[in-house]
């Protein structure tokens, strides 16, 4: 196994969509959406299987606004977020999405690509959990602020 660091270009987001496939019934997922969301500025933490990409973070730098309705819980669901509120600097960031195939869950790779995050990082960060698998991994590397529901809960770590 193999954690890599890639620009957002849209090779990198056609195979991003294609595990999110494996995960999420929604049509509306398709490239022009991952294109219009993230930019090229932007980048992705990758978890490689012999040069096969088998799971993806995604961590944006945000506008305080969105960090203050996500961890106030205002924000259950990301899909439709304005893609403005994405910046290109900022001391707020946004775990967007940890996705790996199941056949690579739970053998430590969402943790080498949280420890791969948060290496050189600086600022505060949150997530929303949507998962069971999704919340112990937060849970293992964020603070818990607050359990919306039985999967959707709000984290937050702020690094110096």
């Amino acid at each position: 196994m193999k954690i890599i660091e890639r620009k957002l270009i849209k090779s990198n987001l056609l195979k991003i969509q294609k595990i999110d496939k494996e995960f999420y019934n929604d049509d509306s997922l398709n490239i022009e959406w991952y294109l219009r969301r993230y930019n090229e500025k932007q980048k992705g933490i990758f978890l490689l299987d012999n040069e096969k990409i088998v799971g993806y973070l995604v961590c944006v730098p945000i506008k305080k606004e969105l960090y203050d309705a996500i961890i106030n819980g205002v924000l259950l669901n990301d899909l439709h977020i304005n893609p403005k509120m994405f910046v290109e600097k900022s001391n707020y960031n946004y775990i967007v999405s940890i996705v790996i195939r199941k056949d690579y869950q739970q053998k430590g790779n969402g943790s080498l690509m949280m420890k791969k995050l948060f290496e050189n990082a600086k600022g505060k960060y949150c997530a929303l959990t949507i998962s069971d698998e999704g919340y112990y991994l937060a849970q293992k590397f964020l603070n818990l602020i607050v359990r919306i529901s039985d999967k959707v809960n709000v984290f937050e770590k702020e690094v110096s």
